[in-house]
């Protein structure tokens, strides 16, 4: 059975070896291309490997690099196997994935005999960033740009085209044998690199098996001060006869310090950065040398790797007046300027003051750092004149050009109180302070506001009172003006009449004639009894001082005198415009009077409802009660009367009963009137 699967496995492989892509690893291993066509699952299986392959580079910790004929592995070899670099051996063991290809972990080494390693692959830059060299044996040619030697280990840094390569040799306690600073080497080692977590490739660099791998091809300058001193504008300017990529020496005045990053000096011409990972500090005015390797900054050239040497001579620093015109050009890029701006905000960090200045129609950051948590920064709205080295930190490209322009600049700043004069304190009223004034202000209109509204509430109270007032009183005296002219006029013409209607019945001989009279007689005593009950009405008062309801029940005593009379009130009693009242009243009492003289009852409920912004007035009878439908009788008027009572206040009447079943009125009044015409209020 496994024979015919690697019978069918290698008969579907021949295709795409030919096509030159990439095909499935078989069940059994034996060459380097078929491990690192496995994906990381694939070499978690795990697959068994057999191979012969040659060793390029062994680590003390165990990892030997391996390469055959069709390209590099690895394998954890361990302290349980030791091999050394040249050596032909064969390999047996299982896959695991590793952390950028798979490699294997060997359960037999032996071997096989012992020579020199491979011929290396000659690479550039971009090939070892690619990764598809990783762990190959390869050779490199470059400028080294320093040499880092601690009591642990050495570090070499190599230009190499367009990038930068560490170079680590496997042994730890070497010693230069010459100066390599500057020096075109040529170095053989293992293509190596950091890897993050997600498998990819972050840096590349060069592991070597000792100092022996690094062969010079030019040697370094033995006193490199005697280098000629070049003028910071000459940096990586045209010239047909340079020696690219080598270091320069340059001669200035230090300006700033970002002390293990870099170090800005002025020479003669223009400013410039030197960057520097050294913890020596300089004085500002300070006149040193620096060597380095020119290399491009982000809009001028700058000095990479270097190193800085004390002259003992200073010289005059004075800043540079400058325009945003000259700063966002990138002329004074590095160089120490003066401007004068606006502080328009100030953020702090941790360790670090950031100064938003603006001058004209250009906002720019002052920086300040490493900072004190105490330093004193200008207030906002303050005008200074700020002294600091300009940095350009952005640029564009135009299209259809061949020039770069600045686009924005910072300004880099050593202390605060040397660097920034004071020349206009800001204004006392700061955005800041108008806004708490604004909203001191705005407070004060919102209580003016609640204020007036809570008075305008107030004046319409008392001017409800006084408008009632006034009305009771003009009502009360209308009435009583109605009710004297009833009494004096009327009344007393009744009166008058029926006293001449008494003496004609006495002279009156003939029956019919004193029968006639006597009917008049009569008559005009009922039209004295309305007379006299309208008077009365108009005078009646029981609605002051006491509640509707006790007012409808001393209405009601004399009429239901030997009946039952019930006056209930719901809700929370209050006291009723004078109009309302009265006409509940008047309702209340023809309701009454209806149902004992027509329909007879014995038992009569009064409900007084005062619900929300209504009240609701209901009178239920047990009389011989009538149909709603049928025709009112002629000459009867107390239902008629109701409804007008009730459309006058804009309330809704309603009325139900059936013979034998009494009868129940039922209105409700709104208790602000409907009707726009000198409207009545409670108090």
């Amino acid at each position: 059975m496994l024979v015919l699967g690697a019978f069918i496995f290698s008969f579907s492989r021949a295709p795409a070896q030919d096509a030159g892509a990439p095909t499935p690893p078989p069940h059994l291993l034996t060459t380097a291309r078929e491990l690192r066509a496995l994906t990381a699952e694939q070499a978690k299986a795990p697959y068994p490997v057999h191979l012969r392959a040659t060793v390029t580079l062994a680590e003390p910790g165990g990892t030997a690099f391996l390469r055959d004929e069709t390209g590099a592995t690895f394998t954890r070899a361990g302290s349980k196997f030791r091999v050394r670099s040249g050596q032909r051996i064969e390999v047996e063991g299982d896959t695991f994935p590793g952390l950028y290809l798979s490699g294997i972990v060997p359960k037999k080494i032996t071997v096989l005999s012992e020579g020199e390693p491979p011929i290396p692959l000659a690479l550039n830059f971009e090939q070892l960033a690619s990764g598809q060299f990783h762990y190959d044996w390869v050779e490199v040619r470059g400028i080294v740009r320093s040499v880092t030697e601690t009591p642990d280990y050495i570090l070499l840094k190599l230009a190499l085209g367009n990038g930068a390569l560490d170079v680590y040799p496997m042994d730890l306690k070497e010693k230069l044998p010459v100066p390599l600073v500057d020096a075109e080497v040529r170095v053989v080692g293992i293509a190596a690199g950091f890897i993050n977590d997600r498998r990819q490739l972050v840096a590349p660099h060069l592991r070597i098996r000792s100092l022996a791998d690094v062969t010079v091809l030019e040697p370094a300058l033995a006193d490199p001060s005697t280098l000629p001193v070049t003028p910071a504008a000459e940096l990586l300017r045209f010239a047909p006869g340079g020696r690219a990529g080598h270091r320069v020496q340059v001669r200035g005045t230090v300006m700033h310090q970002d002390v293990g990053r870099a170090v800005f000096l002025r020479d003669a011409s223009q400013g410039l950065r030197v960057r520097t990972t050294s913890s020596e500090i300089f004085a500002p005015g300070e006149v040193v040398t620096a060597l380095g390797f020119p290399t491009m900054g982000t809009f001028s050239a700058e000095l990479d790797d270097a190193t800085l040497q004390h002259t003992g001579e200073t010289a005059d620093l004075l800043p540079v007046p400058a325009t945003m015109k000259d700063l966002l050009s990138g002329k004074r890029d590095a160089d120490l300027v003066q401007v004068e701006a606006s502080v328009r905000d100030v953020v702090r960090e941790a360790d670090r003051l950031t100064i938003i200045l603006e001058s004209g129609e250009t906002v720019f950051p002052a920086l300040l750092h490493p900072c004190p948590a105490d330093t004193e920064a200008p207030a906002k709205g303050a005008v200074v004149r700020v002294r600091g080295v300009c940095r350009v930190a952005g640029t564009t490209q135009p299209a259809r050009s061949y020039s770069t322009q600045a686009r924005s600049f910072e300004l880099l700043l050593h202390s605060p109180t040397a660097d920034i004069d004071i020349l206009q304190s800001p204004p006392w009223w700061t955005a800041q302070r108008l806004a708490i004034a604004a909203s001191i202000l705005l407070a004060l209109a919102l209580l003016a506001l609640t204020w007036v509204a809570l008075l305008r509430r107030q004046v319409r109270r008392q001017m409800a009172l006084i408008r009632e007032q006034v009305e009771t009183v003009a009502v009360a005296d209308e009435r009583q003006r109605i009710a004297r002219e009833f009494h004096d006029t009327l009344e007393q013409e009744l009166v008058g009449v029926s006293l001449r209607l008494d003496a004609a019945t006495t002279r009156a001989a003939e029956p019919k004639l004193r029968d006639l009279l006597t009917a008049t007689r009569r008559l005009v005593h009922q039209l004295q009894t309305g007379a006299r009950s309208f008077v009365w009405n108009l005078r009646d008062t029981s609605l002051a001082g006491q509640p509707l309801a006790a007012a409808i029940s001393a209405a009601l005593t004399n009429l239901t005198a030997g009946r039952q009379l019930e006056v209930r009130t719901l809700g929370e009693p209050r006291r009723l415009p004078e109009t309302i009242g009265h006409e509940l009243l008047r309702v209340a009492q023809e309701a009454t009077t209806n149902a004992i003289k027509h329909g007879q009852a014995q038992q009569l409920t009064i409900t007084l409802d005062y619900a929300g912004d209504s009240v609701r007035l209901t009178v239920q009878d047990d009389g011989a009660g009538f149909d709603p439908a049928a025709p009112v009788p002629a000459g009867h008027f107390g239902l008629i009367g109701m409804r007008e009572r009730v459309q006058k206040l804009g309330g809704e009447f309603a009325l139900r009963s059936t013979p034998s079943g009494g009868t129940t009125v039922e209105i409700k009044v709104p208790l602000e009137p409907r009707s726009s015409a000198g409207p009545d209020r409670a108090v």
